[in-house]
């Protein structure tokens, strides 16, 4: 079974990029400095990183076999101890260059695996992390079992030792990707559940490339402890608060895990569940690093959520860590994002982005007047959960309310308070 690896065990890395045609030397570089920020979040040093134009990654070796001397080179300059591609091998060229190379080799996507592997802290993370690897290393058995093997002749002999081994660690792996899909399957189930129960509330999600401080968002917005830090990923599962204690109905914040360039399919298909959240929100906030190739950023979490099927969701975008720019900086993103709002949620500055949530639900509500017989003053309990009450007054016909709300929370209080009568009316935005 594929485990995490101890990076304490591997301090020196040296990274390898292959560059081709499609790419410049900048998006390269762009590319390799977050691949040294992955890295730096399992606390290895990145001693050199080496680069190759070529047209097409080599089939067996994926570099040049003229640059394996350069790669030699280097590991024994900087008695380097991991070797790490920004690119996705696949399981042959892995197995040539470790044999080639005499030392460990990792993907992009094996190292983001290693960085959730580390970083999930609840079940449902675990589980999904699990998944992800399992259905990672399943095509890359192959090989790993290869010195089992003893050389046979003749026609018709039976399997080689490791060949056999192959074939049994295949079962057993994919016995264990089904239990672990059905694992989730009722972590699911009861996160529908608990979903049901907070059906009357407004969902509004944090949403964003990873680090760009929406877990620091979610502290300010809401008074909580969720943990921060300055790291890719430090941030796997997804936690709700109440945002506004006072409104009705209820307001709940969500964060969520942060994207990244090239986000590995295997995470995305076992995050369905928790990425859910993000389908399920009324509102996304979708949060911007202002130090950290904005548009770069943008154009990455708007392709995983088409991915996850979200991206029609209505979103506000915030450019956090305004604190980093000058005026002149901060004058210039505002000229170009008009409709964005500018933070700094370190510094507690989120005014603005509180006011632009009520805002946003504000404008969506409808406001309209009830008549409740008093043998249904049972309802009232509902009506409050599902509704902001304005007015209400006993008359002698029965109970009289003005209800504010936004039109499906209307609807359910509809349906489900059948004998009163509702009639909308206007409702007066503030100024």
């Amino acid at each position: 079974m594929y485990e995490t690896l101890l990076f304490r065990n591997f301090p020196n890395v040296l990274l390898l990029s292959l560059q081709l045609p499609k790419y410049s030397r900048l998006d390269i570089d762009h590319s390799l400095e977050e691949l040294r920020a992955l890295t730096y979040s399992l606390g290895a040093v990145v001693c050199d990183a080496l680069v190759q134009q070529r047209d097409q990654p080599h089939p067996a070796f994926f570099f040049g076999k003229g640059k394996l001397g350069q790669i030699k080179d280097l590991i024994h300059k900087h008695s380097i101890s991991l070797l790490i591609t920004d690119g996705q091998l696949s399981p042959k060229q892995a197995q040539n260059l470790e044999k080639s190379l005499h030392k460990p080799v990792l993907d992009r996507t094996q190292l983001i695996l290693e960085i959730f592997g580390r970083n999930a802290r609840t079940r449902e993370a675990k589980l999904q992390i699990e998944l992800a690897q399992s259905e990672y290393l399943l095509p890359r058995l192959l090989g790993m079992w290869k010195h089992l093997d003893r050389e046979r002749g003749g026609i018709g002999v039976s399997r080689g030792t490791g060949e056999k081994q192959i074939e049994k660690d295949r079962q057993i792996l994919r016995r264990k990707i089904a239990n672990l899909k059905e694992d989730l399957k009722r972590v699911d189930r009861e996160r529908t559940n608990q979903k049901k129960r907070r059906s009357s509330c407004l969902n509004v999600s944090l949403v964003g490339y990873t680090n760009a401080g929406k877990s620091t968002i979610m502290n300010t917005l809401t008074n909580s402890e969720l943990l921060v830090e300055n790291k890719l990923f430090a941030t796997l599962d997804s936690t709700t608060r109440l945002l506004e204690e006072e409104s009705r109905p209820k307001i709940l914040l969500s964060d969520t895990v942060g994207f990244i360039k090239n986000l590995p399919h295997e995470l995305v298909a076992s995050f369905h569940s928790t990425l859910e959240t993000l389908r399920d929100a009324d509102l996304l906030l979708h949060v911007v690093d202002v130090g950290a190739e904005p548009e770069e950023h943008i154009k990455t979490t708007l392709a995983v959520l088409d991915e996850i099927q979200a991206v029609g969701i209505p979103k506000i975008l915030v450019f956090n860590k305004t604190d980093q720019l000058n005026l002149l900086e901060q004058a210039i993103l505002r000229r170009n994002y008009p409709e964005a709002v500018f933070i700094s949620a370190i510094q507690g500055n989120v005014v603005e982005l509180r006011q632009e949530i009520a805002n946003f639900f504000e404008r969506r509500m409808q406001t309209v007047q009830v008549l409740l017989d008093y043998k249904h003053t049972r309802r009232l309990a509902e009506i409050y959960e599902w509704s902001r009450v304005n007015k209400i007054d006993y008359r002698e016909e029965g109970i009289f309310l003005e209800l504010t709300s936004i039109p499906s929370n209307l609807k359910h209080l509809r349906h489900h308070l059948p004998e009163a009568s509702f009639e909308q009316i206007e409702l007066t935005l503030p100024n």
